[in-house]
């Protein structure tokens, strides 16, 4: 028996290829996008500034490829009416997973119209983490309801995928619940926009501050005059 890994290696360089052209592709448009609402406002205002993010390594890459490959498989086998929708709410924007009708649902009570659905591919533990807690992640929740104010519905819907095993818990959400939420993180962020200036890092949940996951850790621990620094540099 031989073991061989070109497959391997020339599904690696595929990858890693594909990142390197779309990041070659991506122009910033300046605004702040539905998906990081949740997080830090010095990550907001970074990358409306165009900072790129620290490099993802190939084997993240593969797993945010699986993840598009699973959300892709299961719109494919919903009743939607549209998928990947920009929308904009207050200068705002994102692109919407799906729409789907009310009268598919379980729920009794809901408004006869369209609704906005995310699907979110997530692994089995995390899975498990979502079920367990009973709720959505808070930055799901206020991406998908920032959807909803743009297309005007009362609720919105997030459905959460196992990877391993194309389970599916779906949670329907109110989207007035977080809608001065919504705008006190708009209003914030328009704020910091005004002022000319990138912020000192601050945490919105504590696994931000971790350097694992941060996405820009070159400017965690910079002070606001060395962060004045940077703009000006990056201004040039």
């Amino acid at each position: 028996m031989i073991t061989d890994n070109a497959i391997n290696k020339l599904v690696a360089d595929k990858v890693l290829e594909e990142e390197a052209e779309e990041k070659a592709k991506h122009v910033s448009s300046g605004k702040l996008s539905a998906s990081g609402l949740n997080d830090p406002l010095q990550w907001q205002i970074l990358k409306t500034l165009g900072v790129p993010t620290k490099e993802m390594d190939e084997y993240t890459l593969r797993k945010f490829q699986r993840g598009k490959d699973v959300e892709d498989r299961i719109l494919g086998w919903l009743p939607v009416s549209s998928r990947q929708e920009f929308v904009e709410y207050r200068n705002v924007v994102g692109y919407l997973d799906a729409t789907i009708n009310s009268s598919f649902w379980f729920t009794e009570g809901l408004p006869k119209s369209e609704m906005p659905l995310e699907i979110k591919s997530v692994t089995n533990a995390k899975f498990k983490r979502i079920v367990d807690q009973g709720s959505p992640d808070k930055g799901h929740i206020l991406q998908v309801c920032l959807y909803g104010l743009a297309k005007g519905t009362k609720n919105t819907a997030i459905g959460y995928v196992a990877s391993d095993d194309y389970r599916i818990q779906s949670y329907i959400l109110n989207v007035e619940d977080y809608k001065k939420e919504i705008d006190d993180i708009i209003d914030k962020f328009n704020d910091q926009i005004a002022k000319h200036q990138i912020p000192v890092f601050e945490a919105r949940e504590k696994w931000m501050a971790d350097l694992k996951y941060c996405k820009y850790p070159d400017f965690m621990e910079k002070n606001q005059e060395e962060l004045d620094e940077i703009l000006l540099e990056l201004n040039k």
